[in-house]
């Protein structure tokens, strides 16, 4: 049965659902949502069907989204426990909940585990996914395109879902840090606000589609713009007087043992 519901109907489900409807892997009508704020569900197509439970949106459903806060998944897990999950998907982007947390309240059903990160609000999004052995391959490709509708999907070993947190998950934030910082130094050289914003921006995703599709490595496009004792060596070289590739390299350490943690205490 290829109806999927949604149990939680914030921001990353609607980008989600948006997706798939409009790729039109699964009709609006076959969708189905339940949220205890019944104002979430503005953010959808209205003719995706709101169930009254989380049970009954399980019922209703061959393949389930968890997507509430991962404080809650626990008491969802408790509603929904004493149905027959037989054959059905359960996939989990709730940050820090682990496959094996799932299956002790669950038994052993299908569950896919998934990380996307908020450009998935836009189709832009990277999701990584892992799947346990009961899950067939046919299921997960479909899961795989569910996410793909909203942008690159890749498959790893759960036991790196704390490291990619790092690197793509939380990583969208280190992005716009750094363009704020840029928007700051702007101001300090007189651009208006608005004009630095679309700058700083364009030169964003420029350079990333120059990494995506030059075949010189990093080393390589950062000498086509450094010139000796020119401009960029200069403000490079302030980089590197305060060490900041050590300080990206720390900071991603601090996510990455920070999402153990949060694995550890489910």
């Amino acid at each position: 049965m290829k109806k999927i519901a949604f149990i939680g109907a914030g921001n990353m489900a609607s980008a989600i659902a948006g997706g798939i409807i409009k790729s039109g892997t699964v009709p609006a009508s076959d969708i189905i949502l339940f949220d205890k704020n019944e104002e979430q569900y503005k953010k959808f197509d209205p003719s995706c069907r709101k169930a009254s439970s989380a049970k009954d949106a399980t019922l209703s459903a061959g393949y389930i989204f968890f997507s509430v806060k991962p404080q809650n998944i626990k008491d969802v897990l408790a509603e929904i426990s004493s149905l027959d999950n037989t054959g059905k998907v359960f996939i989990s982007i709730c940050a820090g909940i682990t496959i094996e947390s799932i299956e002790r309240q669950l038994g052993k059903v299908k569950t896919v585990r998934a990380m996307p990160n908020t450009p998935l609000l836009i189709g832009q999004g990277v999701t990584a996914l892992c799947k346990n052995g009961f899950v067939t391959e046919e299921e997960f490709d479909f899961v795989s395109s569910l996410f793909s509708s909203s942008g690159y999907t890749t498959e790893i070993e759960e036991k790196d879902f704390s490291a990619l947190t790092a690197l793509t998950s939380s990583s969208p934030a280190y992005v716009y840090l750094f363009a704020k910082s840029m928007l700051t130094g702007a101001q300090k050289l007189g651009f208006a606000p608005d004009d630095a914003v679309l700058l700083v921006c364009k030169m964003i995703i420029g350079s990333a589609n120059m990494i995506l599709s030059d075949s010189r490595s990093l080393d390589e496009l950062i000498r086509m713009v450094k010139s000796p004792n020119g401009t960029t060596e200069k403000a490079l070289d302030v980089f590197e007087e305060n060490n900041f590739t050590d300080i990206v390299c720390k900071a991603m350490k601090a996510c990455a043992d920070r999402a153990e943690e949060l694995a550890e205490m489910n």
